[in-house]
């Protein structure tokens, strides 16, 4: 047993896993490098309150995230909901291509 928490505590800190691969090197950098700008903007995004009922909010959080799905390509939209819901649209992020799987996300802020 405790041969096994040994091992368990090199895997944890890295020292028996493999070395990362010339690509996987790639996107650890830049992610790293981006992490300061990321944090950044979770920070502004989850301090706005948008709350089920906040429609106002949850349209703030909407504009901000279109934005950026727009720099990325995407195509967004609003997507109504009946009046009688008393809940702001959902926004869509769409982006076509020819190439790849389909991905559908999902997210909630």
């Amino acid at each position: 047993m405790k041969k096994l928490a040994f091992i368990l505590l090199l895997v944890s800190y890295g020292l028996l896993a493999q070395p990362l691969a010339k690509p996987e090197k790639a996107v650890t950098a830049t992610v790293n490098q981006q992490l300061p700008e990321t944090e950044a903007f979770l920070e502004k995004v989850v301090n706005i309150n948008s709350g089920t009922l906040n429609k106002e909010g949850v349209r703030a959080v909407g504009k901000i995230l279109s934005d950026e799905f727009d720099k990325l390509g995407f195509k967004t939209e609003w997507v109504s909901l009946p009046d009688s819901l008393n809940r702001a649209c959902h926004l869509v992020a769409t982006r076509q291509g020819t190439k790849g799987k389909k991905l559908f996300l999902i997210g909630r802020i």
